[in-house]
C-alpha cells in the first residue's frame, strides 16, 4: 500500500509540476505551479548559483523574513514552443516590495539583469505602468530561467502573472480608470469634508479628513504610484499605516461621544492609539535599519491586534445603536460590519492563510471608498440631527423667556389689577348706598354699570393679551402690525412703573402674515432694553416707534431711544448668547441673541442696531409674508 500511495505521489508530482513553463500565444499564463523558492545568506549571490543550490516547489520555510544578510529567491524556467519570437512580461500584484532583482538567465548567462522596489526605484519600467514589471523576449523554441531576489518584510509569495503586451496594455486602461474613479473618489470626499470643517468647526469632520488623507497616502504607496511619482515614499506609506487608524479612532471617539457616552471605551480606545504610535515609530527605525525580521515580528502583530481593534468599534456601535437608541451608531453599525467581514480578507492574505484570485487589496481599495461615501452621507445626516437638535432647543428657549417674563408680569398684573377692582368695589358700595338712601335712579344705575363694564373690559383685554403671549400653539396669521404694537405697548404698560413716554407713529396700515406671539415678544425684547437705556440718562426718557413700507415685500419697525447708546467696542457683541452689560440680577444676556434668532431664523426678517451717543435706533425688517416654520 506504501509504494503505491509513492507512485501515486511521483506521477502528481512529474505531471503537476512541468519542468519549464511553455509559452505558446496565451495572453497570460500563472507562473504559481512553476514557482520554485530559496533562502541565501550571501547578498552579493548572482545566477549561476555557487551556493543557492536548494531549490523547494513550496513555500514552506519561507514566510519568515530575511535579516540584513538573507534574500529569498524565486526560480520560473520557461520554454517558448512557437515557432516565433514572443515577448511577455512578469507582472507582481504586490507594489510596496522593498527590494527586488530580476535576472534572466540563457544559456547559463545573465542576459538581462533589472533592479525595482522601495529601495531601488525602476524609473525605465515598459509602458510607465505602477505595478513592477519584468521584459521577457524569447525566440522560437528557446529555453530560459528567471530568478528574482526578494528582499520584504511582509510577503515573499510575490504571484507572477507572465502576460503579453496586448493584455497589458488592456489591462491598463482598465486599471488606470478604476484607479481614477478611486483616487478621484477619494480626493473629492476629502476636500467635501474638509470644506464643512472649516465650515462648521466641528471636530469629527477634521478627524475624517485626516482618515481619508492618510488612507489615500497609504493607497498611494501600496499600489505603486508613490514609486512613479516621488523620490523617497517609504517613511510616509510606513507612517500612513498607522496613521489612518489613529485618525479612524479619535473619529469613532468624537462621532459617538464616547468621552461621554462610554468613558471606559474611551480610554480603552486611548491605549490602541498610543499601540499604534509605537508600533508605527518602531516599525519605520526596523526598516531604516534593515531589520526585517523584527519588522515582521511587528507586522505580524499588527494584523492579530487590529481585528481586536476593529471587533471592539463595532460591539461600541451595535450597544449604543441597540441599547442607547443612538440613530448614528445604527448606521456606523451596519456599515463597518460589512467592511469588517470584507477587511478581514487583507489580514488573513498577508498573513499567507487565505489566498484569492482576486488580490484583497483591490476589494477593500473600493471598500473604503464605499465607506467614504457613505460616511460622508452620514456626517451630514448628523448635521441635519445636529439642526433638528439646536432648533428644539431654540424654541425651548424662546419658550423659557417667555416664561421667565411670566412671574413678573403676573405680580405686575395683580398689582394692575388691584386698582380696577378697587374701582369696582367702590361702585358696588356707591350703588349700594345710593339703594339704601333710595336715590339709586335709572340714570345713575346705568352709570354705575357702565363704569364696571368698562373696568372689567379692561382687565379681560389684559388677561387676553397675556394669553396670545404666551399661548403654545403657532399658526399663520393675518395681521394689522397696528393691533401687534398695541398688544405689545398693553402688555409693556403692566411693567412700564416709571411711565415712560412711547410714541407711536404709524404712516400707513400695514397688513402681514405672520407669528403674531413671537412678534410681539421681539418687540417687547426691544422694548424693554430701550426702557433700561433712557432710564440711565439725564434727559427726558422717550422711546418712539415708526413702521413703513418701504420695500415691495418686506416692512420696517424702528424703534428709537434717547439713551446713551451702546459702545463700540461692544457692538459686534450684542447679540452673542450670555453677553450683557447689566448686572447679572437685571439680564441673562439672552434677549438680543433671541430677538435675532426669531426674527432672522424664524420670520426671514433682518435686525439691524445702530448706536450713537445720542441715542439707539432698532431697524427690524420683517418679510409681509412669512413661511411656516412649525412642522412638527
Amino acid at each position: 500500500m506504501y509504494k503505491i500511495f509513492l507512485l501515486f505521489f511521483l506521477f502528481l508530482s512529474y505531471f503537476g509540476y512541468s519542468k519549464a513553463l511553455e509559452i505558446d500565444s496565451k495572453p497570460i499564463y500563472e507562473t504559481k505551479n512553476y514557482i520554485s523558492y530559496a533562502l541565501t545568506d550571501c547578498l552579493n549571490e548572482k545566477p549561476p548559483f555557487k551556493k543557492v543550490k536548494n531549490w523547494s516547489k513550496t513555500k514552506k520555510g519561507f514566510n519568515s523574513s530575511p535579516n540584513k544578510t538573507k534574500a529569498y529567491w524565486v526560480k520560473i524556467e520557461l520554454k517558448n514552443i512557437s515557432n516565433n519570437t514572443k515577448t511577455y512580461y512578469f507582472k507582481a500584484e504586490n507594489q510596496f516590495t522593498y527590494h527586488i532583482n530580476y535576472y534572466l538567465v540563457k544559456d547559463k548567462k545573465i542576459v538581462q539583469h533589472i533592479q525595482d522596489g522601495v529601495i531601488s526605484k525602476n524609473r525605465d519600467r515598459a509602458f510607465n505602468v505602477n505595478h513592477m514589471i519584468f521584459p521577457l523576449t524569447l525566440q522560437a523554441h528557446e529555453k530560459a530561467i528567471a530568478y528574482f531576489k526578494i528582499r520584504n518584510y511582509n510577503k515573499i509569495d510575490l504571484n507572477f502573472s507572465l502576460v503579453s503586451e496586448s493584455y497589458l496594455i488592456d489591462y491598463y486602461q482598465t486599471y488606470n480608470l478604476i484607479e481614477g474613479i478611486f483616487f478621484g473618489g477619494m480626493l473629492l470626499m476629502l476636500l467635501y469634508n474638509l470644506f464643512l470643517y472649516f465650515l462648521l468647526r466641528f471636530k469629527f469632520y477634521l478627524y475624517y479628513v485626516s482618515y481619508v488623507f492618510w488612507l489615500t497616502i497609504y493607497f498611494i504607496g501600496l499600489f505603486g504610484f508613490s514609486q512613479r511619482y516621488f523620490e523617497d515614499y517609504s517613511i510616509i506609506f510606513h507612517l500612513s499605516s498607522g496613521a489612518f487608524f489613529i485618525s479612524l479612532t479619535l473619529f469613532v471617539q468624537s462621532i459617538l461621544n464616547l468621552k461621554k457616552k462610554l468613558p471606559k471605551i474611551y480610554t480603552l480606545l486611548n491605549l490602541f492609539n498610543i499601540y499604534f504610535i509605537v508600533a508605527t515609530l518602531i516599525n519605520i527605525y526596523a526598516l531604516e535599519e534593515k531589520n526585517f525580521f523584527y519588522a515582521q515580528l511587528l507586522f505580524n502583530l499588527f494584523f492579530m491586534i487590529v481585528p481586536i481593534f476593529i471587533t471592539i468599534i463595532i460591539l461600541t456601535t451595535y450597544y449604543l445603536a441597540f441599547f442607547k437608541k443612538d440613530k448614528i451608531a445604527q448606521f456606523y453599525s451596519i456599515i463597518w460590519t460589512c467592511i469588517a467581514f470584507i477587511g478581514l480578507l487583507l489580514p488573513l492574505e498577508y498573513l499567507n492563510i487565505l489566498t484569492l484570485p482576486i488580490p484583497s487589496d483591490y476589494i477593500v481599495q473600493f471598500i473604503i471608498l464605499i465607506e467614504v461615501l457613505c460616511f460622508s452621507f452620514i456626517l451630514a445626516y448628523k448635521i441635519k440631527l445636529m439642526e433638528q437638535k439646536k432648533k428644539e432647543q431654540e424654541r425651548i428657549l424662546v419658550q423659557q423667556n417667555k416664561l421667565a417674563s411670566m412671574g413678573e408680569m403676573i405680580s405686575m398684573i395683580a398689582h394692575q389689577w388691584r386698582q380696577p377692582l378697587s374701582e369696582i368695589n367702590g361702585t358696588v358700595i356707591s350703588m349700594d348706598i345710593d339703594y339704601r338712601k333710595k336715590q339709586l335712579s335709572d340714570i345713575k344705575f346705568n352709570t354705575y354699570l357702565d363704569n364696571i363694564e368698562t373696568t372689567t373690559a379692561y382687565m379681560s383685554n389684559t388677561i387676553n393679551d397675556f394669553m396670545d403671549f404666551f399661548k403654545h400653539n403657532k399658526s399663520l396669521e393675518k395681521l394689522n402690525i397696528t393691533d401687534v404694537i398695541k398688544t405689545a405697548l398693553n402688555l409693556l404698560s403692566i411693567k412700564n412703573s416709571h411711565q415712560i413716554d412711547i410714541i407711536y407713529k404709524s404712516n400707513k396700515e400695514i397688513i402681514f402674515e405672520g407669528y403674531k406671539s413671537e412678534l410681539i415678544q421681539a418687540l417687547l425684547i426691544v422694548l424693554n432694553n430701550a426702557i433700561d437705556a433712557t432710564l440711565l440718562t439725564k434727559r427726558a426718557p422717550k422711546i418712539i416707534i415708526e413702521t413703513n413700507k418701504s420695500k415691495k415685500k418686506y416692512f420696517d419697525i424702528f424703534i428709537i431711544d434717547n439713551g446713551y447708546g451702546i459702545d463700540k467696542n461692544i457692538l459686534d457683541k450684542i447679540y452673542d448668547p450670555y453677553f450683557t452689560t447689566k448686572h447679572k440680577s437685571k439680564g441673562t444676556g439672552l434677549g438680543l441673541y433671541i430677538l435675532k434668532m426669531i426674527v432672522e431664523q424664524r420670520m426671514k426678517g433682518k435686525v439691524k442696531i445702530n448706536s450713537s451717543n445720542s441715542g439707539t435706533v432698532c431697524n427690524i425688517s420683517i418679510p409681509l409674508k412669512v413661511n411656516n416654520i412649525y412642522t412638527f
